[in-house]
């Protein structure tokens, strides 16, 4: 029985921080992305046990908590004061950030609740099966007009963030109506976060398309390719069972939530 004691992440204690997180990439993906290009939007507290790294939680841009690690989430929620962020954790942390939050909104709409269960899909060359039954092209930062009127937003930055590392949509017209896009990737990682085709254009196809060119060209780049769904999204599931993608094993939850003004119950942060 050993107990856990939280500090911030330093230069000490940051190499072994890396090689906690590389032991599986797909876990701590967002982890390693943000520390390695956001610095600056990036706070991070280590959780030890007799001096072994036993999990980390990362506040991003004054607005994510994200948490991995095991028998820590309590110790480590005592570090951040934001007060409606945005949850990325594992199930066994779920008792913990209720003590502390209620959860308020999921983070994807396809969700039966106000927690989203991601269910994580990979594919790898070997897996992956190319379906293009469609124009698709490669989108530019040029696009990001078109790209922000598909989504339904007047902030150009979320269509740029899109835009910065790989894109590929199907226009009808001048009109773009199905997206997919890569905006982040490793050096031998990449993650497929912009899927979308207007709700009037679904059902034919488009997806489907728009994914394929996305991976090919993914996996041209030497990257093996994983993505969140929610489990509740069987359709968008469906298109990437048939291009490929299967199940990780990876599982963790992601919601809004509001903190409490009563005060917690003490939960343990014993292993």
């Amino acid at each position: 029985m050993n107990r856990i004691v939280s500090v911030p992440l330093d230069r000490n204690v940051e190499s072994r921080l890396f090689e906690f997180m590389n032991q599986d990439k797909i876990s701590h993906f967002f982890a390693i992305y943000d520390l390695q290009h956001h610095r600056e939007k990036t706070l991070v507290w280590v959780a030890l046990s007799n001096n072994t790294i036993v999990g980390y939680m990362m506040e991003y841009n004054k607005r994510i908590l994200y948490m991995r690690g095991r028998g820590c989430a309590t110790s480590l929620l005592r570090n951040s004061n934001l007060t409606t962020p945005m949850f990325n954790v594992e199930h066994q942390h779920f008792p913990a950030v209720n003590d502390l939050y209620e959860p308020i909104e999921p983070a994807d709409k396809t969700t039966i609740g106000q927690v989203t269960n991601f269910t994580l899909m990979k594919t790898t060359p070997e897996s992956s099966t190319s379906i293009i039954q469609h124009t698709v092209q490669e989108l530019e930062k040029e696009d990001a007009q078109e790209l922000a009127n598909l989504l339904g937003t007047e902030l150009p930055n979320i269509a740029l963030d899109l835009l910065k590392g790989f894109a590929f949509g199907i226009f009808k017209g001048d009109n773009l109506i199905s997206v997919a896009a890569s905006p982040n990737v490793l050096e031998d990682l990449a993650i497929i976060r912009g899927v979308y085709t207007a709700p009037e254009e679904r059902n034919k196809g488009y997806a489907t398309s728009a994914c394929s060119a996305l991976v090919k060209r993914l996996h041209q780049e030497g990257k093996d390719i994983f993505l969140y769904v929610s489990k509740d999204n069987s359709a968008a599931i469906r298109v990437y069972r048939k291009i490929g993608f299967k199940e990780s094993g990876h599982i963790f939850l992601g919601f809004t939530a509001k903190r409490k003004t009563v005060t917690p119950k003490q939960s343990s942060c014993i292993n």
